[in-house]
């Protein structure tokens, strides 16, 4: 089954944590909270760079030797996992980075003293996987398991001929603990451009902190996550390598050497991929990255168009008092649009707006799309239909919609000129059969959210947006699931680059609350608000708001801890998008 869990409190992760040495027995367990302890009394044990994994100790029971290996583990990834495999009879035999699991609570670890006697043991145990991550880095929450999300575990053990236990049988891979992972690893986010080459798509990975450059580089030659193919342009030629297993960086300007295969690219590429990789590696300090085919510097064209990160321009609109007004960030008083813009003769259930107010869309009840006359467009009937998605309007000015009922296709009309196009069915077979609660496109125009229910379950997900020659989108790609512990929603909204905010329910949480949900990442639940209907948000997760049943907005506070009453007599908050 799915394991899901409550969405994590925000700020819950990334304190520094130490593992104290454990003292184990025939049953014993790995604790993963507790003081905070600093300075040179920190023990062996942790993943933490600088601290170090003890090696197998003379006279170690099974189950010990089985936790110091996994505590070895944890320190591996700042490492080589020297230790770890001190613990293995065969160090070939067991291969770090085929995946990582994340458990949650403690690790119990169990063994038949019966068996311990015939000199061969399996110590065994449960652990509560709450997330996973690749070979490529990629992470997920939708992880297999048992009930309660419980993975067993189990080692096969030897004494060998000096007396000493060894582990002869592991899974592959590194079964972590939370804070052992937020130590060892890097969230890395790196990008490719999209399929028009105008901005840039995040795709976000984890890579162990040392090196973290050197696996950033290396995924970026392979390409995006899978999901993401179809919505990117490729500029690297098939092949491509690290001509060396580096990326040296002095004085601000990186170094990429490449193998011969690069010489494929056209010069446009090479820039591409120079862009790209210069966003990727910042890190607090611009740099200058230099590629190499072997070790001939190559050129690269300058002065040409080089892809951004997306943005959206434009201020909060809201309806108030018959018509669509703008709030202003910081402002907690609608101000009219020049000219007003009127809602009178509309049934408004929700307020959409391109960058800028190009096109301003308003659903008319359920039935109905209508784009609302403004400076320099005429209001006209968008599309029709029966239960029809409040709408999300992409940077090509394409209004996104279509029935809640889904039999596999979303619909887009492009919504920006004077004269509105046709609408569009975009393909999504993954949809067919599930009711869809909410939509909303990212401002790249490469990637959307959706929140959908089959009857049983809802779920979160992202896909890939693939488009023709001239921009139109055409289809999706399949879904990648996000936010698993949420089991029910109603909005989603994109809170920046790669962050979805979400008003939804989790397996704690009742009342519908503000979920943060990292794509390629966890997911965190924001304090609630009282009567929550509706949520919005700009560029960064300090944008999200809440707006009631009576109609009061909330933002969040400048620590992001509480929500702050920012205006009354309001609905249908849209930031652009």
């Amino acid at each position: 089954m799915t394991h899901r869990r409550p969405g994590r409190p925000a700020g819950a992760l990334g304190a520094g944590l130490v593992v104290a040495a454990l003292a184990l027995s025939g049953c014993a367990s790995i604790p993963t909270s507790g003081p905070v302890i600093r300075g040179s009394d920190v023990v062996q044990g942790f993943n933490a760079p600088g601290l170090r994994a003890r090696g197998p100790v003379a006279g170690d029971d099974p189950v010990r030797i089985v936790s110091g290996f996994l505590t070895a583990q944890a320190a591996g990834p700042a490492g080589d996992f020297d230790v770890a495999q001190e613990f293995l009879t065969d160090a070939d035999a067991w291969s770090w980075d085929s995946q990582v699991l994340v458990f949650d609570g403690d690790l119990d670890l169990t063994v038949d003293e019966e068996a311990v006697k015939t000199g061969r043991a399996t110590v065994t145990g449960s652990a509560t996987v709450v997330g996973a991550l690749d070979k490529r880095g990629v992470y997920t929450e939708d992880v297999p398991g048992g009930e309660g999300g419980a993975v067993p575990v189990s080692f096969g053990l030897v004494r060998q001929g000096d007396g000493q236990w060894r582990i002869e049988t592991a899974e592959d891979g590194l079964l972590l603990s939370e804070s052992s992972f937020q130590a060892a690893f890097r969230q890395t986010r790196l990008y490719f451009p999209s399929a028009d080459r105008e901005v840039l798509v995040p795709d976000d990975r984890w890579f162990p902190n040392r090196g973290w450059q050197t696996s950033a580089v290396t995924e970026i030659l392979v390409g995006p996550a899978e999901w993401l193919r179809g919505s990117t342009a490729p500029v690297v030629p098939e092949g491509t390598r690290l001509s060396i297993d580096a990326v040296p960086s002095e004085g601000g300007v990186t170094e990429v050497r490449l193998t011969d295969t690069i010489s494929l690219a056209p010069p446009e590429d090479r820039a591409l991929l120079k862009a790209q990789l210069e966003a990727t590696l910042f890190d607090a300090l611009p740099l200058t990255v230099n590629l190499y085919r072997g070790e001939d510097l190559l050129s690269t064209p300058t002065g040409g168009a080089v892809p951004i990160k997306a943005a959206t321009e434009g201020s909060e609109v809201v309806a108030a008092e018959g018509e669509v007004k703008v709030l202003g960030s910081g402002a907690d008083e609608a101000t009219s649009l020049s000219p007003a813009v009127s809602l009178a003769g509309t049934n408004a259930t929700a307020l959409a707006q391109g960058s800028g107010a190009r096109p301003l869309v308003v659903r008319d009840g359920t039935g109905g799309l209508v784009r609302l006359a403004t400076k320099n467009l005429p209001e006209v009937q968008l599309l029709t239909g029966e239960d029809l998605l409040a709408p999300s309007v992409d940077r090509f000015g394409g209004v996104w919609s279509g029935p809640q009922a889904q039999v596999g296709a979303l619909q887009v009309v492009r919504a920006d000129l004077a004269e509105a196009g046709e609408p569009v069915a975009v393909a999504a077979p993954w949809l067919a059969g599930r009711t869809v609660q909410s939509i909303r496109v990212a401002h790249d125009g490469a990637r959307i959210a959706v929140v959908s229910s089959d009857g049983a379950s809802t779920r979160v997900d992202v896909a890939g947006i693939v488009r023709d020659d001239k921009d139109v989108p055409t289809g999706l790609s399949e879904p990648f699931r996000v936010g698993a512990p949420i089991t029910s929603a109603s909005q989603v909204v994109w809170a920046d680059e790669t962050t979805l905010a979400v008003l939804g329910t989790d397996d704690t949480e009742a009342a519908p609350t503000v979920h943060l949900v990292l794509v390629g990442g966890e997911t965190t639940r924001l304090s609630p608000v009282a009567g929550a209907t509706a949520i919005s948000a700009g560029d960064g997760d300090r944008t999200v708001q809440v707006l009631t049943q009576d109609g009061t907005l909330f933002g969040r506070s400048r620590s992001g801890a509480v929500w702050e009453k920012r205006i009354e007599n309001v609905a249908l908050p849209a930031f652009p998008g």
